[in-house]
């Protein structure tokens, strides 16, 4: 009897580009446990880059690494 294999799990809202792994900004603040306007803010402040992947905003994951240590330090 054949096994079928299974494709690699996908979770909604990650991506993968270049050998770097994105999360989508819809996700952000459910991730970071912040609100949304939160995450606008940081945003519009340049803190948190944004970039677009096939048409859809995301954030670098090492980009959420130093957006997330900064923010420890302002503590």
């Amino acid at each position: 009897m054949r096994q079928h294999q299974q494709p690699p799990k996908r979770s909604p809202g990650w991506f993968s580009s270049n050998n770097q792994q994105f999360l989508a900004l819809s996700q952000v603040p459910q991730a970071l446990k912040l609100t949304a306007s939160e995450v606008a803010d940081a945003a519009a402040r340049g803190e948190l880059e944004i970039v677009r992947i096939s048409g859809c905003k995301a954030v670098a994951l090492s980009e959420l690494y130093r957006f997330i240590d900064k923010r420890g330090e302002q503590k």
